[in-house]
């Protein structure tokens, strides 16, 4: 199952966060912002890709590097750096975004269990240079 946590991002929120469980925090301004869904659609699309093709991994560098970029843009949305994290955690979101990424992979030709469907996507997705595709390298 894919949590966005797994691929480093949380890691990287993570860093700096306080601990302790979060509060009730309203997350719509986070949901809202154009920067914060197009960022974690792409890492999650880069994720499938890496989870389901052999031969495309991540490159967790520029991965870390990204999600503090995107942490620090969060927080200037007024959020800390616990908040942001419990956001990346969350179950919901997780699904949410999992939810929004497997339709567009699968209008793309990926096939749930067909390898070369999802390496066929992130090396195009590399090749176009998407955010997804920065994350991506074959080996």
């Amino acid at each position: 199952m894919m949590k966005l946590r797994t691929f480093a991002f949380a890691t990287a929120m993570a860093a700096t966060a306080a601990t302790g469980a979060a509060s009730s925090v309203d997350y719509a301004a986070l949901r809202d912002d154009s920067r914060m869904h197009e960022e974690l659609l792409g890492a999650s699309i880069a994720y499938l890709i890496d989870e389901n093709c052999p031969t495309i991994r991540l490159r967790k560098f520029r991965l870390l590097n990204k999600a503090f970029s995107l942490r620090k843009h969060a927080m200037t949305l007024g959020y800390s750096s616990k908040e942001v994290l419990a956001y990346v955690e969350s179950k919901a979101e997780q699904d949410r975004f999992r939810a929004i990424a497997e339709p567009m992979l699968a209008k793309r030709g990926v096939k749930p269990g067909d390898e070369e469907s999802y390496c066929a996507v992130g090396r195009a997705e590399i090749k176009q240079g998407s955010f997804a595709g920065s994350l991506l390298y074959e080996s």
